[in-house]
């Protein structure tokens, strides 16, 4: 079957990018012929170099051009390794070229990523809810809306619905936010599983096999959003012993014996969080590469957009690796195995959502 995807793909943000590679390497895993729709939102401007709506952030590229030029070819050369994209872009401006494809797939699926999270959005995108489609078979495929309530602006009832109505199966990403979207629609909302927890650690193998840093051990630090907590109790485990830090960050950030990777791709993220001595984090992905890899880690989940950790860690059995405040104790070693097992249970019923959905 021949399946366009539409989802973030195009950020410069390392989770977006690897939750697409995930889910064209399942689909094709899967017997089908995926591609994503090269659709780039309103929302994607703010990841052009420079742009004068946003001059701070303009000034700030500025002073670290080359990082941030390396980071977009890195980027760019994923997405021609990783990603099957459309031969034509679409864009906000040009949002009506999209009825083109009815004729082109057998189905669409949205997802997954925070394409649902309507606050990231500033309201309802019609695209990532499959306007576009015509007749063609329409799923949902774990989008992820993050918060359990959006601003009211943002929240346009009616339009949801209207366009939820429209879908053959729908499911979601957090259990925690199925009941913002239920009452809007008689279909039942399913959760499944974010595309990157239907892979193994060994479909990773061409990202890692070349090792950071010589084989030195470092602790590696990514944070997605502020997070003041992290960053001190990275401070802390990296003057005991003068631990080497490794992290990613558009600031530099005032951690000891630590070194900024700003301008790293996907790939090189990937291997980061696979060969680190342990992993400190406030982001969904670095959380789920570090369960895929068996790193012993800590998930800062001190915002509203920590549901989706939350659920997960719940569900695997470690909340023990999650906190929201300052926390130099020593990293909880998981049972890996119980994990695993845990993992491959939510993994069954992920694909059997998806093998119906398009059957």
């Amino acid at each position: 079957m021949k399946i366009g995807i539409i989802t973030f793909h195009s950020s410069y943000n390392f989770g977006s990018a690897l939750q697409a590679q995930a889910l064209i390497k399942t689909l094709q895993g899967l017997g089908h012929d995926p591609t994503i729709i090269d659709y780039r939102s309103r929302d994607f401007d703010q990841y052009l170099l420079l742009t004068p709506r946003h001059p701070r952030q303009s000034l700030k590229v500025l002073k670290r051009l080359p990082r941030y030029l390396r980071r977009k070819k890195a980027f760019e050369r994923f997405m021609e390794r990783y990603l099957q994209l459309t031969d034509r872009r679409y864009t906000y401006e040009n949002e009506s070229a999209l009825d083109e494809l009815q004729d082109q797939f057998d189905c669409f699926i949205c997802g997954s990523d925070q394409i649902w999270n309507l606050d990231a959005t500033h309201g309802v995108v019609e695209p990532f809810f499959l306007s576009f489609a015509g007749d063609t078979r329409r799923v949902a495929y774990a989008p992820s809306l993050a918060h359990m309530s959006f601003r009211p602006e943002y929240f346009d009832k009616e339009k949801v619905s209207e366009l939820l109505g429209r879908f053959e199966a729908i499911s979601v990403r957090e259990g925690e936010t199925v009941g913002l979207f239920q009452p809007l629609v008689a279909k039942k909302i399913q959760v499944t599983l974010d595309p990157t927890m239907l892979l193994d650690a060994s479909d990773y193998t061409p990202m890692t096999s070349a090792e950071p840093c010589e084989g030195r051990p470092y602790v590696f630090v990514y944070l997605l959003r502020d997070c003041p907590e992290l960053v001190a109790s990275a401070s802390v485990l990296a003057g005991r012993g003068g631990t080497r830090v490794l992290y990613v960050s558009d600031d530099d950030l005032p951690i000891p014996n630590s070194q900024n990777l700003l301008g790293i791709g996907p790939e090189e993220f990937v291997s980061l969080v696979a060969h680190a001595e342990a992993v400190l984090t406030n982001s969904f992905h670095a959380t789920v590469f570090s369960l895929k890899f068996h790193r012993p880690f800590r998930t800062f989940a001190n915002d509203k957009s920590s549901s989706r950790m939350r659920d997960l860690l719940g569900e695997l059995g470690v909340e023990v690796c999650l906190t929201t405040d300052v926390d130099v104790s020593p990293l909880a070693r998981p049972d890996w195995d119980d994990v695993d097992r845990r993992v491959a249970t939510l993994r069954q019923g992920s694909l059997r959502f998806l093998r119906e959905a398009l059957s």
